[in-house]
């Protein structure tokens, strides 16, 4: 039997969670962590990684190995934003951005990539979290995180480009500002604020990411690759 492995790559995060339970039901997950606590499963593997240590990626690769080759990826991991003017901001600030969330891609899809391309069988997709502020006016202060949002949209361009000949579809979402645990180092006055300015007069929820997130995953995207879709509710078009 050919089954179904998915990883998620920040799956503690509250979009992960709503993840994990629906692809429980049909599919083996490997749900990656760092912090928090992930309660193990018949069909959920809990894997911690630290994803800002090279080291760390490296044997967390090997475990993944071990159980079995993913032949669906989703990356949701980010370093928390916080809302800094750019003169105050430190070069330090943009290595840990691009290590957790583009460095990690890298060499995570550096292994996997080649052996899906030997697959046969099994349908190969990868889902990459981006953000609306890849799509239009990218909000003030959060320099670092707008920067890395952009080199994953053109690493994901990029691998289509070199992957699409072996049937591996690589699409992204870019959401607006969802109202998640994720926003914790945000003032709670600017998270209303952008609720206030929104057209729908709200922010987005997981409800509105998740379903859009596993149609990608399954084979009603079958036509889909290089897709970045937005997610923002009428406030970028």
């Amino acid at each position: 039997m050919h089954r179904n492995i998915v990883l998620i790559i920040g799956a503690s995060s509250d979009i992960g969670v709503g993840l994990i339970e629906e692809l429980q039901k049909d599919s083996l997950v490997l749900a990656h962590f760092n912090q928090g606590v992930i309660q193990e499963g018949a069909n959920i593997v809990p894997l911690q990684c630290d994803l800002n240590n090279q080291g760390a990626i490296e044997k967390f690769i090997q475990r993944v190995l071990e159980i079995g080759i993913p032949n669906k990826i989703v990356f949701l991991a980010s370093a928390k934003v916080a809302v800094t003017r750019f003169q105050d901001m430190q070069w330090e600030d943009f290595e840990q951005n691009f290590s957790i969330g583009l460095k990690s891609t890298f060499l995570l899809l550096k292994t996997f990539l080649p052996l899906l391309k030997k697959d046969k069988e099994r349908q190969k997709k990868i889902v990459f979290m981006l953000s609306s502020s890849v799509c239009g006016e990218p909000p003030m202060g959060m320099s670092a995180y707008v920067s890395m949002k952009y080199a994953l949209l053109g690493l994901m361009k990029s691998l289509v480009s070199e992957y699409k000949a072996f049937d591996i579809q690589i699409n992204a979402i870019s959401p607006s500002m969802i109202e998640t645990k994720f926003l914790e180092n945000i003032d709670s006055r600017i998270v209303e604020l952008n609720a206030l300015n929104h057209p729908l007069k709200r922010n987005a929820t997981t409800k509105d990411v998740l379903p859009i997130i596993m149609m990608l995953l399954s084979q009603e995207s079958n036509y889909l690759n290089g897709v970045n879709i937005p997610i923002t509710g009428g406030s970028v078009f």
